[in-house]
């Protein structure tokens, strides 16, 4: 797997989704694997001093910041005075991991998707989010492990379903892939890699049809999203199929 794109950002909660771009080979439309979930069942934090509350909450805010602007380094620097002051402090090890994963140190990373399990053991976005850096490192059984876990505990997480597909397709069980790519747009029908995805494993499966239909609606979406470049991409695969069909 090889990286594309940039590290968009980073989120606190599900409805601002971080997005994490990975391409792999047989997968169309720039495929992703999202990144993003919902906090649950999360250990008291440590007692704290308001002071100290205050500094912890500059520091994770400041951190944000610098994720978003790309300045990496100083982000995770910033995570990490985050968790020396609040060591229970979920999204600082979550945010600082997937730094770590933007910079390619994957076992750092899961290092981080650890810790956060280990405070919060059903915390669905960790798992999700260490899903994608055991993906990225090919061991897609283990990923698809983790996105299990993260529907488990999150049975309308988005991302995980989508994620799970990926892992599915890339490991050949195209039906399972189809599933989870449904169950993503039932959740959100505007997903349109989802619907660009799921067509192509459609045309892979000999439903010409069906694929179009999927194909033609991800392209719509991706025009409406002002996504010219999957718009694009989306045609072209759609007169490919056109094509070998006819």
């Amino acid at each position: 797997m090889v990286l594309r794109g940039k590290f968009l950002a980073i989120s606190q909660s599900k409805n601002n989704r971080v997005m994490k771009p990975i391409q792999t080979t047989g997968i169309i439309l720039g495929t992703v694997l999202t990144i993003g979930g919902l906090l649950v069942f999360v250990r008291p934090t440590l007692a704290i001093s308001p002071t100290d509350q205050h500094n912890v909450q500059k520091l994770y805010e400041r951190g944000v910041e610098k994720a978003q602007s790309g300045d990496y380094h100083g982000a995770i620097a910033d995570f990490e005075q985050v968790i020396t002051l609040n060591p229970q402090h979920i999204e600082a090890y979550c945010n600082r991991g997937m730094l770590h994963l933007g910079l390619g140190n994957f076992q750092k990373a899961i290092a981080d998707f650890n810790l956060a399990l280990e405070v919060s053991p059903r915390h669905a976005e960790a798992y999700n989010r260490r899903g994608v850096a055991l993906a990225q490192q090919g061991r897609l059984s283990l990923a698809l492990a983790d996105f299990d876990q993260a529907v488990r505990f999150d049975s309308n997480f988005v991302d995980a379903y989508y994620n799970r597909g990926k892992a599915h397709t890339e490991l050949g069980n195209l039906p399972s892939a189809i599933s989870d790519y449904n169950t993503a747009i039932k959740l959100a029908p505007n997903l349109a890699e989802a619907y660009g995805n799921r067509g192509f494993i459609r045309a892979q499966l000999g439903d010409k049809q069906e694929a179009l239909d999927d194909l033609q609606q991800a392209a719509k979406l991706f025009l409406d999203q002002g996504n010219l470049a999957g718009y694009e991409q989306t045609l072209m695969y759609i007169q490919m199929i056109q094509y070998q069909w006819d």
